[in-house]
């Protein structure tokens, strides 16, 4: 249930950015307002809390063997303190990129030194579809970065591949789990594409 949950979760964030993506090129001035989409963003960070939290509260108590012995581990386990969401790293990170997107604005105090590992000479192309990365994801074992939809797919048909990049030395499997969205090299496609288009 919490892989379906997780999975439902990303895929409402993929939209969402979608949506902000497609407002930054072709949305007018108020719909290039970042404040619904933080309060979105927020909404759902908050659920992810709560769902969070009622999980791990369930599986402390699994192991009891009356209702009412589940039920007051479960009651005693369950968080009751509020967490800022605001605060929370897939909250920052969302309305980092959402800015980045509908502004150009970079906060630089918002960026680590782990988001500048971006090369000076941007490949743009994925290495399976030969097509222009839209949401390029990096692997977290080899460092190589593919298309999302590209790799997801190619795991999905063979759960045993490896990286598709050529002389890639990295010998495991690709999981879903090796692969990070690299929203720094997102948003210099983007700027590169808006610059050669103008």
């Amino acid at each position: 249930m919490a892989d379906m949950f997780n999975a439902n979760l990303e895929k409402i964030f993929e939209s969402l950015n979608s949506t902000i993506r497609l407002t930054s090129e072709f949305g007018d001035e108020e719909q290039q307002n970042i404040k619904p989409y933080a309060e979105l963003a927020e909404k759902l960070v908050g659920i992810e809390v709560k769902f969070n939290n009622h999980n791990k509260a369930l599986h402390q108590c699994m192991q009891e063997t009356t209702l009412q012995e589940f039920d007051r581990r479960y009651q005693s386990n369950i968080s009751t303190t509020k967490s800022n969401v605001k605060t929370l790293k897939r909250y920052k990170d969302f309305v980092t990129q959402a800015k980045m997107l509908l502004t150009g604005d970079v906060n630089e105090s918002n960026i680590t030194d782990d988001d500048l590992h971006v090369e000076d000479t941007i490949c743009d192309i994925d290495p399976i579809s030969k097509l222009p990365l839209e949401i390029p994801v990096r692997n977290k074992k080899c460092n190589h970065i593919y298309e999302k939809s590209s790799i997801e797919m190619l795991i999905r048909n063979n759960p045993r591949t490896r990286c598709p990049v050529m002389g890639c030395a990295a010998n495991q499997y690709v999981t879903l789990a090796d692969l990070e969205e690299d929203k720094m090299l997102q948003h210099k496609l983007m700027l590169n594409r808006r610059k050669s288009s103008n």
